[in-house]
């Protein structure tokens, strides 16, 4: 019966050492606001907040979800980019509603403080392949003030320090200021105490980047290798108790 085990055990080894990832794209400054995904027109449909088509009107929920559908990719490394994922920019926070306003995603005007940014509900095959689609985590993102005169804000992103300063214009002026990091399921923004008081105007969550990659499906002999090994394995067991 030890012949048996390790036999089925190889079974095992043999029926799970898939490939891994087999190819990955980054989407850089993916701009999302209450009123629709900008910057990216070719590459997004299907822009929903909160289940409803993007308006003018801010949207307040919690959580707030922006649907989408990123088309374009290419994650089969073939000579054609038509490979297309669906995901949800998810806001939330410990209380109250976040906001989706023109600018931005904010934890209510002005400040983003508790405010939790990530991606949810991914689904996409490739095209060519069938490799499944999934999200591997954030890379940057931006924070940014609007305001009618002297602007002199900051917010920190998962604890990084994002200073926004600028001398009036004369006019309204939008100020960005970005963030690259290493892989991270989520954002956290918090508003660094005394450092927030601008004589009022916005800030704002406003782009994101993001890196996607494909994991192989397991093919039908494969999963039948699992079953095989795992059937294997019962009759041992019911063997060694029959004994």
């Amino acid at each position: 019966m030890k012949l048996l085990s390790v036999f089925a055990a190889l079974f095992c080894v043999s029926a799970v050492a898939l490939p891994a990832n087999a190819d990955m794209i980054t989407i850089t400054a993916l701009d999302v606001r209450g009123t629709g995904v900008f910057g990216h027109d070719l590459n997004v449909s299907g822009v929903t907040v909160n289940g409803n088509a993007p308006s003018a009107t801010n949207s307040l929920a919690n959580p707030l979800d922006i649907v989408l559908t990123y088309s374009n990719l290419n994650l089969d490394g073939d000579a054609s980019a038509n490979d297309a994922v669906t995901f949800t920019i998810r806001g939330t926070r410990p209380t109250g509603n976040v906001t989706a306003m023109n600018q931005g995603l904010d934890a209510g005007f002005g400040n983003l403080d508790g405010l939790t940014v990530s991606v949810v509900n991914v689904s996409g095959t490739t095209t060519d392949l069938g490799n499944n689609i999934v999200f591997d985590g954030f890379t940057g993102a931006n924070v940014a003030a609007g305001f009618n005169g002297a602007i002199d804000k900051a917010a920190s992103i998962n604890g990084t320090v994002v200073d926004l300063i600028s001398a009036a214009t004369g006019s309204f002026q939008f100020i960005q200021g970005p963030i690259d990091f290493a892989l991270t399921p989520t954002l956290a923004f918090t508003d660094p105490v005394g450092n927030t008081n601008s004589a009022g105007g916005t800030l704002v969550a406003r782009h994101y980047d993001l890196q996607f990659s494909t994991v192989a499906v397991p093919e039908p002999s494969s999963l039948a290798l699992v079953g095989l090994a795992g059937g294997l394995i019962a009759l041992r067991s019911r063997n060694k108790r029959s004994v």
